[in-house]
């Protein structure tokens, strides 16, 4: 048996699939190139453009691209990404690629085969936002292109392209109240249907998506990135917060240093948990940057682990390196939610002298740093009196803390300590370092964040990649000790965080700035929002689950019970539904029929309908016949017309249905109007 040749594409099937592609890629433009996202939108416009214009010229057959064309269109859009992105396979080109194929794909259907695969692949496009960010305002964005899809499928199922099929405005209002009768059953089964311990699937990492410190430090890195106010992570306390001189947020720990950059040695495990009377607990919700480093108050007292019922058997997601830099077991490529402890302090025991040779290396470079340190060590030869006087002198030079430091081409550290003595935090933490060990004192730099925002909205603290800092660390009396420069030449970079510490003609991001108005507030309240959306609900997994299953009470049935009851509720509500969907067909259906009904009278009494014509015109030339029914045809086409066309409301809808009715019955019969027609 042959098979059916492939069934043209209408205007409005066009159209239709048309608006669910753009409704797919606008979600998805801000985070791709500006180029790519133009181009994307410009195929989609074009064929629109070409559609108008084939409709203008009546054509039956528009003109096709060759697909040799598109072909090379694609390898060249390929190769450009491959230049734009400097690589080809991983997520962010793939996303792109993805979506300029996407307009391709329009720009050259013709058949429902090819409006069936640009539906499927708008429907993927419109999943990839979901990759950067899972956010109320994301999962918002995308309802648009769902109700979108309702309407270009019911516009693929018309079989002939040239008739006419609903309007639009009809396909819209039934796809959004599909959408909406689905809501609750998605949210019941969201709550209780049993969800996976892990996660089903995970998007592998991009190579190229790295964010937020680095394990190294050259000049001008932390100052780089104090200019972005993007998230780093948000923490929960379970008491009140720390006091602003205690948020030092531990991240990498830097030991090399090659008289220009400082770099991490490998993690090495086998730290000891710090143990005190300042013991906090609290919250960390960090954001995905594809490094291993977790981030904790200093001092850690406790391994990061997973939010649970017992912090005994909580899963822990990572350990402590002896210089107590906590390391995920993965690169961090998806939010992670852990609990953890911290001990605010300044001090910890050292290691063994043996592992302090590496943290009391000569630097290799800058003579003339290494030259004052030995001037300024034969007069302080005591450690702890030496970095007093090195800190004095700090505080008593004309140093300048600024986002905006001089370029330091050779010898960096001389060039900052007596040239320029501009810098930001790096560059007092990289200089105070080599003072030290220029002067025997094992020391190192210790990178992380300091500081943090409350948001009085929802309780928590925003550490933003703007609270950036470095610090040092020096061997004293047998204990690592945190010497921070920063704070001895800009106090208020502790109290007040960075823009109460640098000059007001540097550019300060955003929401580093403190109060800024109504931008602020209405800032904080979405991120407020977002929070308690991931909290309960992209965080929603078995073991919060089975917490709140223990709240409701449900644990204390059986599992086939809560199946049952569960059952019960959706079968309720879909009998609820196809109630409200029966009555409304029956009254539809009761309109149909008394309009059949006179049109079958009418013609039976020598005045048949064309199909082309509407009620209100048939009515008025049924009232020009039998002008002494004149009344009945004007209610009986009005009547119909709104019932069939017009927005009425459910009491309009009854009272239109029973006028109908009324004014068919004062008509005779086919007999007698055929009678008493009038000539």
């Amino acid at each position: 048996m042959a098979a059916s040749p492939p069934r043209p594409l209408g205007p409005a099937q066009i159209r239709a699939l048309g608006v669910l592609l753009v409704a797919a890629q606008l979600p998805l433009v801000v985070h791709l190139p500006v180029w790519v996202a133009a181009f994307g939108l410009f195929l989609a416009g074009l064929r629109f453009a070409l559609l108008r214009r084939d409709e203008r010229l009546a054509r039956l057959r528009p003109a096709r691209i060759p697909s040799w064309a598109l072909a090379l269109f694609a390898v060249a859009i390929a190769l450009a990404l491959r230049k734009s992105y400097g690589y080809f396979v991983g997520r962010d080109p793939c996303v792109a690629f993805l979506f300029v194929l996407a307009g391709i794909k329009f720009l050259e259907i013709r058949t429902t085969r090819d409006g069936t695969l640009l539906a499927c692949l708008a429907m993927f496009v419109a999943l990839t936002p979901f990759f950067y960010s899972q956010s109320l305002l994301g999962a918002l964005a995308m309802l648009p292109a769902i109700v979108a899809a309702g309407v270009a499928l019911e516009a693929l199922a018309v079989r002939d392209p040239g008739a006419a099929g609903p309007s639009i405005r009809a396909a819209w209002t039934r796809s959004a109240s599909l959408v909406a009768q689905g809501l609750p059953i998605a949210a019941g089964l969201f709550l209780v249907f049993p969800r996976l311990a892990t996660p089903l699937w995970g998007l592998p990492a991009d190579h190229a998506a790295r964010s937020g410190l680095s394990d190294r430090m050259a000049p001008g890195s932390i100052s780089e990135l104090s200019l972005s106010d993007a998230v780093a992570f948000r923490v929960s306390f379970d008491g009140p917060p720390p006091r602003p001189e205690d948020r030092y947020w531990r991240g990498p720990v830097l030991s090399l240093f090659n008289g220009r950059e400082w770099s991490a040695l490998p993690p090495r495990p086998g730290g000891s948990l710090a143990r005190g009377d300042r013991t906090i607990r609290y919250t960390v919700t960090l954001e995905p940057d594809d490094h291993r480093w977790l981030f904790a108050l200093d001092l850690p007292s406790s391994l990061p682990a997973i939010e649970a019922d017992s912090s005994v058997n909580a899963p822990k997601v990572g350990s402590l390196a002896r210089d107590l830099q906590l390391v995920a077991r993965a690169p961090v490529t998806q939010p992670l939610r852990y609990v953890q402890e911290s001990v605010l302090g300044d001090r910890h025991p050292a290691a063994s002298a043996g592992e302090l040779r590496i943290d009391a290396r000569m630097p290799p470079s800058n003579p003339r740093a290494v030259a004052f340190a030995q001037s300024l060590r034969s007069r302080y030869p005591n450690d702890r009196e030496y970095i007093g006087a090195v800190l004095r002198w700090f505080r008593d030079q004309p140093f300048h803390y600024t986002l905006q430091p001089p370029l330091l081409e050779d010898h960096p550290v001389d060039a900052f300590l007596f040239d320029t003595r501009r810098g930001f935090c790096e560059h007092f933490a990289s200089a105070f370092v080599v003072l030290l060990r220029a002067a025997g004192i094992p020391a190192r730099v210790v990178t992380g964040y300091q500081g943090g925002e409350i948001n009085p909205r929802g309780g928590y603290m925003i550490v933003r990649q703007s609270d950036a800092h470095a610090w040092a660390e020096a061997v004293v009396d047998g204990q690592w000790q945190r010497f921070d420069p920063t704070a001895v030449v800009a106090p208020s970079r502790i109290e007040r965080g960075l823009y109460g510490s640098v000059p007001a003609s540097d550019p300060v991001p955003l929401f580093a700035r403190g109060d800024t108005g109504w931008i602020n507030h209405v800032q904080l309240a979405l991120d407020a929002i977002n929070y308690r959306w991931r909290r309960n609900v992209i965080e929603f997994d078995h073991d919060r689950q089975r917490a709140l299953w223990r709240d409701w009470g449900v644990d204390r049935f059986p599992p086939w019970q809560a199946a049952m009851a569960v059952t019960a509720a959706v079968l309720a509500w879909a009998v609820a539904v196809f109630a409200t969907f029966a009555v409304r067909r029956r009254r539809g259906e009761r309109t149909a029929r008394l309009w059949s009904a006179l049109c079958r009278r009418l013609a039976r009494a020598g005045l048949p309908r064309p199909p082309w014509e509407g009620p209100i015109a048939y009515a008025g030339r049924a009232a020009q016949r039998w002008p002494q029914f004149a009344i009945a045809f004007d209610a009986i086409g009005s009547a119909y017309a709104m019932l069939r066309f017009g927005p009425v409301s459910e009491d309009e809808r009854s009272a239109l249905v029973a006028t109908l009715a009324r004014a068919i019955e004062v008509l005779p019969s086919p007999a007698s109007l055929r009678a008493t027609a009038h000539s």
